[in-house]
């Protein structure tokens, strides 16, 4: 199920949710009169509801019923639409290369939890470690290989293993070039000829170190590589498919990683919905007080998704909340016949929808889980003090942000504020 762009975008065509998209789903094309959502790309983050200026955008299901044919009108325009190829190699106004959108979640959005990587079963793990002086030994793609299976530098690392290798080396040559100098003599270890055989190991073994490492010291790429020593490079040929095939057996995988947020339908694994953003909206804590030269704009971000749980899952809760109920109170409207004080405190109480009939939850699932699921509370109070003497206040919700304006003296009225506009009522 993805979003939905709806009448009020036509001849307006803000792009601010094009801005926010993660990945890059927003189009249109020359000649029409409003934006597009690509509905197989679209992941339901709901980045671009809110920022939506005349709110022309919503879910399928949630489309109002005389915009229903916007459902249709957005499917067949993508298909016969070609999105543009984009070019990394372009520069922008800085002259550094244009980052086309890739497929991902804004950090500021969403923070999906951590996943292990993968990790050599026991004893594996074990062997790889104390392996190292005999698994440096062969090449570059080997010990790529068995570092990523690993998925720890301390179990398995490239370079550590070639770099110990390479000392193992310098006692190794000079004794077999040694021992083969003195083959079928008696080994004389203080003869010139010993000394000669054991000099060439040494310049042999350290000019192979060199060669090894050359990566480190005159190449640019961002992962070395680490080549073979002379005998380990044959012995790679058999033993680096044996690895690949082997992989099953020798690492734990751990479970893939969700690539969307809340509210999508198509996931690979569980819907992992707490993020941090929307548990701090979830105590009030997204929020801002903005003063101005009459007044105060206190804005509070309300909570959009059910947190996940094994209750949600349980009693069968959507991923969306519903809107949450609120009061404002102001700790002292200033009046005539009142002493003036200097601080006003504005109290915002929330909670989730009641009938005001039965004083019980609209939707009676939420009773069963709120305040018992983890970080999930039935609403919050936020407390603002602001220096001023209102009379009285205005508030505005909407895209599940709730707008307060509190003059500094007065009421509100007396401010002259002109209302937000919705443009689709000025298409007559």
């Amino acid at each position: 199920m993805a979003y939905i762009i709806c009448e009020p975008c036509v001849d307006v065509m803000d792009t601010a949710c094009v801005d926010v998209c993660p990945v890059d789903c927003i189009h249109t094309s020359e000649g029409e009169k409003q934006l597009y959502i690509d509905p197989d790309v679209c992941i339901d983050c709901a980045a671009c509801e809110p920022v939506c200026p005349v709110d022309a955008i919503a879910m399928e299901s949630d489309v109002p019923a005389e915009w229903e044919s916007y459902i249709e009108i957005n499917r067949k325009f993508f298909e016969t639409f070609v999105k543009p190829e984009t070019s990394d190699s372009e520069a922008d106004d800085t002259g550094k290369p244009k980052q086309g959108k890739t497929q991902g979640i804004p950090e500021e959005f969403v923070q999906l939890p951590e996943v292990p990587d993968t990790r050599l079963r026991t004893p594996f793990n074990v062997l790889a470690m104390l392996g190292q002086p005999i698994l440096g030994a062969f090449s570059s793609k080997f010990k790529t290989q068995l570092e990523e299976m690993a998925g720890n530098t301390r179990v398995f690392s490239s370079a550590v293993s070639t770099g110990i290798n390479s000392l193992v080396n310098l006692t190794l040559y000079p004794l077999i070039l040694f021992f083969i100098g003195f083959r079928g003599q008696e080994a004389d270890l203080f003869s010139s000829s010993g000394n000669l055989m054991i000099f060439l190991g040494i310049v042999i073994a350290v000019t192979e170190g060199i060669y090894r490492f050359k990566d480190e010291f005159g190449s640019t790429m961002e992962q070395p590589r680490y080549g073979a020593s002379f005998y380990g490079w044959m012995m790679s040929l058999v033993a680096t498919p044996l690895l690949i095939g082997a992989r099953s057996a020798l690492v734990s995988e751990p479970a893939a990683q969700r690539k969307t947020v809340p509210g999508a339908v198509t996931v690979d694994g569980a819907i992992y919905t707490d993020d941090i953003k929307e548990r701090y909206r979830r105590y009030g804590m997204i929020n801002q007080v903005s003063e101005m030269a009459d007044y105060y704009r206190i804005e509070i971000e309300f909570p959009r998704w059910v947190p996940h749980s094994s209750m949600k899952e349980e009693y069968g809760l959507p991923d969306r909340l519903p809107d949450y109920d609120y009061e404002v109170h102001l700790s002292s409207p200033y009046s005539i016949e009142t002493t003036p004080v200097s601080e006003t405190t504005v109290t915002v109480q929330t909670q989730l929808p009641v009938n005001p009939k039965t004083g019980q939850m609209e939707d009676p699932r939420f009773e069963n889980v709120v305040g018992r699921a983890s970080s999930f509370p039935n609403g919050f109070t936020s407390v603002f003090p602001i220096q001023a003497q209102p009379v009285d206040f205005h508030t505005h919700y909407r895209n599940r942000v709730l707008e307060i304006v509190v003059p500094k003296t007065g009421t509100y009225a007396e401010l002259g504020l002109e209302p937000p506009i919705h443009y689709a009522k000025l298409k007559g």
